[in-house]
């Protein structure tokens, strides 16, 4: 991927399609993503190249984890650069492909870290090339604040992340994530808690996860294909994957719990958010905040096992969904899901792929995703359990009302199919679909992760099956329009949630009150510039008083003691 983000600026469309270039390389990673993964089974081999010294070197590692991660990211991105042949055919080729070769390199280079210094040194690549593709329409002011939010906010997590660095290597002299986890014992409980605090605060801002969920509804400003790389297997799950590698750390400091929370409440506000929008790309957007939650709730159970799985199933139904929504966006151009709903799109070759994707968001038997809800949960106490069913029930209920108020009726309107968008969604729908065989192949050879079907799984499925239900009584058979009152007020309930504005207040009187310093620093400035003249006045005058002439002293001397009698006489 790096040849191709340098081979495309230097030749562009003059001698083959930026494209071409792109996804030679793409199938190239995943190639070799496999092989490797197929030689290196059940080992760890780690590549280290010296950098300014032994202590600052950087590594490279290929385990289970992270060369199934690397085939993983290979495999979307390969199918997001099919996809984006079709979607992105009339705009600037070059930047649009070279930004992705960047992004798809800086995620492959993260996963494969075996360095903790390379691994942030990726992870700023990924945050800056999510910042240029997300504000790739420039002329749109809504792109370019998009971008700009994504970048100030994901910066807060990477401040943290660079501070647990510092005090990792003054403490144990190493950026080695290996050495990292096998010298915990020789870290105090203070500096365990201190680093750990770090890490959670840095996955948070990364993941989108409370308080930091609101800048990635907003990114949605971006192109399609780019959420869909965005939301899958980059970006927003490398906080995730870096709580999977630093599990250990963060159990050591007790901290599991916190994460376990944080999930748990980012899922439940993300469910009753993605309920409330209308917008197709942005409830995605607040489904992959509560799917990426669900990894957070898992990993706070020391399950990271079912944490990645999941992982790897939500890239594939996600990446899917988002590509339903891009062909809607070209062949309608529409996005709300109310107006799309009388379009009547039930008939059209998108139903089934769509069906697909949302019945594996809400975890329904026997896709892909059921077997991963039944994996992420099997560590989770009666509180957890009980709240995850809830937060099912919602999830179905948001799924389900997006797909049958999209696909509603049948009609004789069709959809252009073409190869370039067709090709990668069923491609994405029949992995979703495949279920149980992907999760035998998984479970027996790559992850080795349990799952479990319980009384809770059971009740999760109940859940599920009665969200769908009521889905589709209100909205596939319109019967919304009853409830009217009901919905008003829970829109209000719901949009106090999202603290956008909040912020927005917030950074208005910041702006204020630094309008206010300005204003203050200008009085200051004036006042110091006519001190500073005064002296110069001042002492022009009274150099001439320092002429080198004894008479004018001795003339002076006397006129001062004359005036000190004088003052004497008079007040003494």
């Amino acid at each position: 991927m790096l040849a191709s983000l340098v081979i495309i600026p230097l030749i562009g469309e003059r001698v083959i399609k930026s494209y071409l270039i792109a996804i030679a390389a793409t199938i190239i990673s995943l190639v070799t993503s496999i092989i490797f993964s197929v030689a290196y089974f059940g080992t760890s081999i780690v590549e280290s190249f010296p950098w300014i010294g032994s202590a600052f070197s950087l590594s490279l590692i290929g385990s289970n984890l992270t060369l199934t991660s690397a085939v993983l990211v290979s495999f979307v991105s390969l199918m997001v650069l099919l996809f984006s042949v079709f979607y992105m055919k009339k705009e600037p080729q070059e930047r649009y492909y070279t930004e992705m070769s960047l992004f798809i390199a800086s995620m492959l280079g993260l996963v494969l870290s075996g360095s903790l210094l390379l691994f942030y040194i990726f992870w700023e690549l990924v945050g800056v090339s999510s910042y240029l593709l997300i504000g790739f329409w420039y002329k749109k002011e809504r792109a370019v604040a998009a971008g700009k939010k994504a970048l100030v906010m994901t910066r807060i997590g990477d401040v943290a992340f660079l501070a647990a660095l510092a005090v990792i290597f003054i403490n144990l002299n190493t950026f080695s994530i290996s050495t990292i986890l096998q010298s915990l014992t020789n870290l105090s409980q203070p500096l365990l808690l201190l680093i750990s605090s770090l890490i959670i605060i840095a996955a948070l801002s990364k993941s989108a996860q409370f308080p930091f969920y609101t800048w990635l509804p907003d990114a949605m400003e971006g192109p399609t294909p780019v959420s869909a790389l965005l939301h899958s297997a980059t970006m927003v799950a490398a906080g995730a994957y870096l709580l999977i590698l630093l599990s250990p750390l963060i159990t050591a400091a007790g901290l599991d719990i916190i994460i376990t929370i944080v999930g748990l409440l980012t899922a439940f506000l993300a469910a009753l958010l993605a309920l409330n929008n209308t917008h197709f790309k942005r409830i995605l957007a607040y489904s992959t905040i509560e799917s990426l939650a669900f990894m957070f709730m898992a990993i706070g159970t020391v399950n990271t096992a079912g944490a990645m799985f999941y992982l790897i199933t939500h890239a594939l139904f996600k990446s899917l969904l988002f590509f339903v929504s891009g062909v809607l966006a070209v062949t309608l151009g529409i996005q709300d899901i109310y107006a799309l709903r009388s379009k009547r799109l039930l008939s059209s070759w998108l139903s089934i792929p769509a069906a697909i994707g949302f019945a594996s968001l809400a975890g329904l038997p026997p896709f892909m995703s059921f077997f991963a809800h039944a994996s992420l949960t099997i560590g989770f106490n009666l509180y957890e359990s009980i709240l995850f069913v809830i937060i099912a029930f919602l999830t179905a209920l948001f799924s389900f009302r997006a797909f049958f108020l999209i696909f509603n009726k049948r009609s004789n309107q069709k959809i252009e199919m073409r190869f370039s968008a067709a090709i990668p969604i069923y491609i994405l729908a029949s992995l979703s679909a495949a279920g149980g065989a992907i999760v035998i192949v998984f479970n027996r050879v790559l992850l080795n992760f349990a799952y479990s079907i319980d009384i809770f799984t059971l009740a999760t499925i109940m859940s599920t099956i009665i969200g769908i239900v009521i889905a589709y009584e209100l909205f596939y058979l319109n019967r919304i329009d009853k409830l009217y009152s009901i919905r008003h007020i829970t829109d209000k309930l719901i949009s106090r949630i999202s603290y956008d504005s909040l912020i927005t207040d917030v950074g208005n009187l910041v702006v204020h009150m630094g309008n206010v310093v300005a204003k203050f620093d200008a009085l200051m400035s004036r006042f110091y510039e006519g001190s500073a003249y005064t002296a110069l006045f001042m002492s022009s005058k009274s150099r001439k008083l320092e002429n080198g002439d004894t008479h004018s002293y001795i003339i002076a001397i006397l006129i001062g003691a004359i005036a000190i009698l004088a003052v004497a006489t008079v007040f003494i």
